[in-house]
Parts: structure tokens; sequence; C-alpha cells
């Protein structure tokens, strides 16, 4: 979880850094990691034809996500100890509040900012009972008690193993084809590349068809991709992807995912007075839920 972000941008940073412009985008890409800070602000988008209620639930929420290195080193040299923070915002409230802090997980839900999401269904007596419990209050769940859920067999080793492997792969069928697309410069610093659905599937197939040969490739994918990396001198400060495709007969919708990215001093830190959550305790929690 601490990785699977900045993963997602770097991922996006690699793909275009192979179309001409190798040197200064894999110094943007080494920027993401080179501070012992990085912030990540996800935004979403929808339009088109019958994107209204989508765009309102989009509009509404947003992601905020942070690393820290603890030892000050930069990023990039944190070895897998960085701590993290996700933040899950409704309306401009922070609906939910995850801390990775020393291998630790610390959360803290406030179920009234669903009532910041258009058309959210959930009863006011419910949300009330809900916020109840959970809401405002900071829960622990002790690196020993995440241990003693994960499966530790050769198996699940094996299977883990194999599921890194296949998106490694995936992440490389990708950036080949992107590699061999045509790129813009943009005027304000940065680069952005346009292709087809049907060609990312066409690239990625052969490794989906290893995997599960039980697949049928589909005779054509309608619809097109844009990518967008964002830059100020050799530093990335942001970057955008958007996925087009036909709607039946409601025509094109597009959903769009913007992120912009920041340094600022800012350190992860285990929130006070947390409830420390045990089995009988999760257990208990579950059971009120319900």
């Amino acid at each position: 979880m601490k990785k699977l972000w900045i993963v997602g941008v770097v991922a996006a940073s690699l793909g275009l850094s192979a179309c001409g412009a190798t040197a200064s985008l894999n110094d943007a890409v080494s920027s993401l990691g080179a501070s012992p800070y990085l912030q990540v602000h996800l935004s979403g988008n929808a339009a088109g034809p019958d994107s209204t209620a989508a765009q309102q639930v989009l509009g509404a929420l947003s992601v905020d996500l942070s690393y820290a290195n603890p030892t000050g080193a930069s990023l990039a040299d944190s070895q897998g100890t960085a701590n993290a923070e996700i933040i899950v915002n409704a309306g401009g409230a922070a609906l939910v509040d995850i801390r990775v802090v020393d291998s630790n997980v610390y959360a803290m839900f406030n179920v009234s900012a669903l009532s910041n999401i258009p058309d959210e269904t959930l009863p006011a007596t419910e949300t009330a009972e809900l916020q109840l419990l959970f809401g405002g209050r900071w829960f622990e769940a002790p690196a020993s008690l995440l241990n003693s859920y994960v499966p530790n067999s050769a198996a699940a080793t094996a299977t883990a193993t194999k599921e890194r492997a296949l998106g490694t792969k995936l992440i490389d069928d990708l950036t080949s084809l992107i590699s061999d697309t045509s790129y813009t410069t943009l005027a304000s610093g940065g680069y952005s590349q346009s292709g087809t659905l049907d060609s990312v599937v066409k690239a990625v197939w052969p490794t989906i068809a290893a995997a599960d040969n039980s697949l049928t490739m589909p005779s054509t994918v309608p619809g097109t991709y844009a990518i967008t990396v964002t830059t100020s001198g050799n530093t990335a400060t942001g970057g955008s992807i958007a996925i087009t495709a036909p709607d039946g007969t409601a025509g094109n919708q597009t959903v769009s995912l913007t992120a912009t990215v920041a340094h600022a001093s800012d350190a992860i830190v285990a929130p006070t007075g947390a409830t420390i959550i045990t089995p009988a305790l999760l257990k208990g929690l579950l059971a009120q839920a319900t």
C-alpha cells in the first residue's frame, strides 16, 4: 500500500520517457522519490451524455496520498519503510483517513461526510448509528494483528510471486506500446500522448492469454486514451489519464483522473489516543456494524 500510488504515477511517466525525451522525463520520474516527502492529490471527472450523475459523485470525491521517510533520506532510499497516509475526501471533508506508521495501520472514519456525496442512499438513522460507533475515533491495527491474518504458506507466497510477475509484464507491455506511439511536447512543460484502446488490448493480450488461456480476445475495442505528464524544469508536477469510449447509443463518455504532485515537509506520525484493535474487539465491532 505504501508504494502503490507512487508506482502508478511513475509507470505513466516511464511510459512516456521512452518516447524520445528520455533524459528530461527520467529526471521527472526520479524527482518523485528524490525528496523525503511526497504528496499526490487525485481527482476524477466524467463527461459526455448521461454522465451528470457520475460527474456529481466524482466531483464530490478526491483522494490525498502522502509519503514520508522517517529517516530523512529520500523516498527512493526508504526500501519500503516510508510512512504513508491516504485520505478520501467527500465534499471537502475527510471521509476516511488511513495512516501506515512503522507497519502499524491507523484509521479514522467520518461517516457523516457521506451526506456530501450526491445520491448517497444510506438512511440518516444508520449514518447516525455508524457515526456514533466509529466516527471521529482513531483505531490502531498493530502489525502483529495484521500479520496474523496474512496467509503464511508456500502456496500463498507462490501466488503472490506469480501475481507480481504478471503485473510487471503488463507494465512492460504498456511501456513498449507507448514507446512506439508519438508524443507532443507541452509549451508549459511536459508531454502528452494519445492512442486507441484497441491497441492497448492487443499489446497486453499475449500476457493475459498466457495467464488464462480460457479467455477469448475481443475482435475490436472502440475508444481512445490520452496521457499527460506535466513538469517544471526536470521536476514532475502532475499528470492525467483520460479514457473515452462509446456508451451504447448515448454517445462517447470520457472518464479522467488527474494528479498534482508536491513535496512539502510534512511528517506522517501515529495519532494519539488511538483505540488498539484486538481480535476480540474486531469481532465485536464487526458484529455491531452488521
